[in-house]
């Protein structure tokens, strides 16, 4: 029940950032006289600030995950590379929320060069 415990607030400490980014305009209107494909790239920018913010606090999550997992793992080979699998997957998550907003930021620059 301890475990369970600890995990809980590990769990709420790791969703802190996320619920700091609820107060934040998310979702606000967009201007009237904002051409249609400079609202999509505002909403493009947004959603991809969301995905990248929810990526780093579950890849935050799964990092604990590992450490416990290898601490725990008592030498055993299979669990210390499972261990080690889950730090990989966080470290992609991460990386594929960046290029998220890479690929957002690279498709306005090519908008507006055009």
């Amino acid at each position: 029940m301890k475990l369970i415990k600890k995990i809980a607030v590990a769990g709420a400490i790791a969703l802190l950032p996320l619920m700091a980014m609820a107060q934040q305009k998310i979702f606000e209107p967009t201007k009237a006289d904002d051409s249609p494909l400079q609202q999509l790239f505002l909403i493009l920018n947004r959603l991809t600030n969301w995905l990248l913010t929810a990526l780093i606090v579950l890849a935050g999550i799964f990092v604990v995950f590992a450490a416990y997992n290898y601490l725990t793992s008592g030498g055993d080979p299979e669990k210390v590379g499972k261990a080690k699998d889950t730090l990989i997957y966080a470290a992609v998550a991460v990386a594929i929320g960046l290029l998220s907003k890479i690929v957002v930021a690279i498709a306005q620059a090519l908008v507006k060069v055009g």
